[in-house]
Order: C-alpha cells, then sequence, then structure tokens
C-alpha cells in the first residue's frame, strides 16, 4: 500500500511540475522578427512666422503601432534645404532649421516599421524657441526609392523646451 502511495505522489509531483512549465502559444512562433538597418528621411518644415528659425538641439522619436520605435537624438547635418517659396535648393552650410526652409535628415540603422509611422514626438533643448510646420517619415527602400510611411504630423506652433512633443494617432478611434 505504501509502495502505491508512493507512486502515486510521485505522479502527481510530475504532473504538478509539468502544469506550471509554459509553453508559448504557437502564434508567437511564427510571428516575423522586424528586420534591422533601415533607413529613413526625414523631412521638416520650419514655418516662416516670426522668430521660427532655432540653433537649438533637436531629437526626434517615432513609432508605429506595433510598438516598433525610434529615437534619434540630435537631429543634425540635413541633407539639403529647400526654401518652400520658390523651391530652390541652397547648399548645406548649418545645422538647418531656418525660417521658411524644410530639411531632410538621413536616419540609419533603425528597426523596420512594420506598419506605418503613426506616433511623432519632438525634443528641443537650447534657449531659441522654434516652430515647425510640419514633420514627415520617409522609407529608402533597396533601390534608393523614397516612400512616404507617416502621417504628415502638422505642429505650428511653438516646441516647448526639453519636453517631448508631438502626436500620437497609433490608438485613436480614426485608425480603428
Amino acid at each position: 500500500m505504501l509502495n502505491l502511495l508512493m507512486k502515486n505522489t510521485n505522479i502527481l509531483t510530475i504532473i504538478f511540475i509539468l502544469s506550471s512549465i509554459t509553453i508559448p502559444p504557437l502564434s508567437k512562433a511564427n510571428q516575423k522578427i522586424p528586420q534591422t538597418n533601415c533607413t529613413y528621411l526625414i523631412q521638416v518644415e520650419t514655418t516662416c512666422a516670426a522668430s521660427a528659425e532655432t540653433t537649438d538641439h533637436i531629437s526626434l522619436r517615432f513609432s508605429d503601432s506595433k510598438g516598433n520605435l525610434i529615437i534619434v537624438k540630435h537631429l543634425k547635418n540635413p541633407k539639403l534645404i529647400i526654401a518652400p517659396k520658390n523651391g530652390v535648393k541652397k547648399p548645406v552650410g548649418g545645422g538647418g532649421f531656418q525660417r521658411c526652409s524644410t530639411d531632410m535628415f538621413e536616419v540609419n540603422g533603425g528597426v523596420c516599421m512594420e506598419q506605418s509611422v503613426c506616433a511623432l514626438y519632438l525634443k528641443r533643448v537650447g534657449s531659441d524657441e522654434w516652430r515647425p510646420g510640419w514633420v514627415k517619415v520617409f522609407h529608402q527602400d533597396n533601390g534608393g526609392r523614397q516612400v512616404q510611411v507617416s502621417y504628415t504630423f502638422y505642429f505650428r506652433t511653438f516646441v516647448p523646451e526639453n519636453v517631448w512633443f508631438g502626436f500620437d494617432y497609433c490608438h485613436s478611434r480614426a485608425r480603428e
């Protein structure tokens, strides 16, 4: 009898141990892992308002609804500067963010977004004020084509100092 009781106890112990092991659902095993090393181009328009330009340190973060996030600690060295009034390209010389201009910044090595960029925030550190008009995110594919992968995020107001300021449309009712 004692032998039978010990066998049953061992079986119960094994069943308890097996039941406490967590096995991930099959759907998790089949999920795609986001690719890395994507190139994004960030287009930023600075408005023509008085005192709209800045030499401050500008950071950017953006994400998709899957939670993929890219943080750019310092937008610097714009690829080109376009004066929107006449469409003339100006030579790159400064850090960008001049009044009435559109700057293009290249971001390399980030995670590849699985969906459209639906959240974007700017952060300004410094003593100037800065009034961006809008920001767009483009993906540069392997063929070198630039495809817009975000909403056009309209700011049109001065960005406060030293806080993330922007928009999250990832979970809005308009997208559901």
